[in-house]
């Protein structure tokens, strides 16, 4: 259940879908639960200014939904005040410092994405790369502006923050294409067999990808993630 897709029912390849409605139905209890939930923190988001601060972090990524609080610091005279985030239990981010400073909270916060995404996305790129036995170079994370990821010649692969945003099954497609894109560093042909291989559905999550932008929320301030020329194998 989530604050932009409401209920969203994921089953494997080969599951009998006939049996959807009764896994449903003996879950009920708990959807309409997580439903009252899910339209509170919706009417908050949506209530939000592009240029506010935002209320809830949705990492569909990693399942996860974390609370932001902000909670002004003093500082003596003529003291600098850094603006920085910390973590509390049960998914709570506190951000502390100069909140006046709205950019300063925002980069704060593109901080503690970008630290979570090492701890959580670069790992899976490396589980995937051992499972479909790819070899690969360093891996950077940062806030691309125009690219989910991209791959250099030398195998250097650099993931955006913001595949946080993303569902699973999205962010391993964009880290499988990005794999594919050590041994084949174009999208010709070759490229595309090779994706299919690994990824069966790729041709379909492609497509997915092109409005993938619109799972990032407003608050980040970038605009939309789309295709061009790089000087790098890139996914859009």
């Amino acid at each position: 259940m989530t604050v932009r897709d409401g209920l969203v029912v994921v089953v494997p390849r080969g599951f009998d879908q006939r049996e959807i409605p009764a896994i449903v139905e003996r879950k009920r209890p708990w959807i309409e639960r997580a439903a009252v939930r899910a339209d509170a923190r919706r009417a908050r988001v949506s209530a939000e200014d592009p240029t506010e601060l935002p209320a809830v972090l949705e990492l569909r990524c990693l399942g996860a939904e974390w609370g932001v609080e902000y909670l002004p610091s003093r500082a003596g005279p003529g003291a600098t005040m850094r603006t920085a985030v910390r973590e509390r239990p049960g998914r709570q981010l506190v951000v502390h410092g100069g909140l006046g400073d709205a950019a300063a909270c925002r980069a704060a916060l593109r901080r503690w994405l970008a630290r979570k995404a090492r701890t959580t996305i670069v790992p899976r790129l490396a589980v995937l790369a051992h499972e479909h036995a790819f070899t690969m170079g360093p891996i950077s994370v940062r806030a691309q502006r125009t690219r989910w990821a991209s791959c250099s010649r030398r195998r250097v692969i650099s993931l955006n923050v913001k595949l946080l945003f993303l569902p699973p099954a999205l962010v391993d497609y964009v880290l499988l294409h990005e794999l594919c894109h050590t041994v084949v560093p174009d999208h010709s042909p070759a490229f595309w067999a090779l994706l299919a291989e690994h990824d069966p559905d790729c041709r379909v999550k492609s497509k997915l990808m092109r409005e993938a932008h619109r799972y990032v929320p407003p608050w980040f301030g970038e605009r939309a993630l789309r295709p061009g020329p790089s000087r790098q194998s890139a996914i859009p």
